[in-house]
């Protein structure tokens, strides 16, 4: 059987970084209905604020922003989740409490929101090779966390934001048997492994570098969702445009596919 298009990593307007006003719930499932898609979950950025620490820009982002949007549409074909996408930052302490992920259906954890310097990316990690170094301890000490891994997706592995750099001068540092050690702990954990559009901008480039890891969860067992990570109406599309390929690439089937539990 094959590997079905699907769209678990999206954002709507109540996300700062999203600029979009037509970006709503709505306009999301008629795309997901449209493409005929297995699972669709918006997944917006929040802080819990049982949490302290939170930037500026992450504090109006909290569990009551986000769940203006709690009540979803419903799909006549497309099973229609309400997720979020929380922070990691730099002191290891996730941005959402065990109590609170029962508030979602489906949680995305970044491991690597780098850009963010001094509140996820700290300073010793000056160099790439470093930089890749900590994204690999971050992913192993996630695994310690007592949080329900089974809806729980990681984000992005090769997308980083490194302005202008290239994702593969990083990840080229990784290390094929620890990615493969860290990865056989996701699998028996039951997280999803993201397949997020942007992360493949440099495949046909670096192919190696770029599969690796997740090549590596694949041996390790782990499963697999596609992410557009849409900010704007526009990139809504990417899955069913740029997925299939994603997944011939990977060789994925139905046996590789992660889907939300219900």
């Amino acid at each position: 059987m094959e590997f079905r298009l699907h769209d678990l990593h999206l954002h709507s307007r109540l996300s700062s970084c999203a600029h979009d006003e037509e970006l709503v719930p709505e306009y999301i499932l008629k795309v997901a209905e449209e493409n005929d898609y297995l699972q669709l979950c918006l997944t917006d950025h929040l802080w819990d604020p049982a949490v302290p620490g939170a930037s500026d820009w992450y504090a109006p982002q909290d569990i009551e922003h986000v769940r203006q949007y709690a009540k979803l549409p419903k799909g006549e074909k497309v099973p229609f989740f309400f997720g979020c996408e929380t922070e990691l930052p730099m002191n290891g302490v996730l941005a959402l409490t065990r109590e609170n992920f029962d508030l979602f259906d489906f949680v995305v954890i970044p491991p690597n929101h780098i850009h963010m310097k001094n509140f996820v990316r700290p300073p010793e990690a000056d160099t790439n090779e470093k930089l890749a170094k900590f994204i690999e301890d971050r992913l192993e000490a996630l695994l310690e966390r007592d949080i329900p891994f089974r809806k729980v997706g990681i984000a992005h592995l090769t997308g980083m934001i490194l302005g202008g750099e290239k994702n593969a001068n990083v990840c080229k540092y990784w290390s094929e048997a620890r990615m493969l050690r860290i990865f056989k702990g996701y699998a028996e954990a039951g997280a999803g492994i993201e397949l997020n559009i942007g992360a493949f901008d440099e495949m046909e480039e670096s192919p190696e570098i770029i599969l690796m890891p997740y090549l590596a969860a694949k041996e390790a067992g782990c499963k697999f969702y596609l992410a557009s990570d849409a900010h704007e109406r526009a990139a809504l599309g990417s899955v069913a445009n740029r997925g299939p390929a994603i997944i011939e690439r990977l060789g994925l089937t139905a046996q590789h596919q992660y889907t939300i539990p219900v």
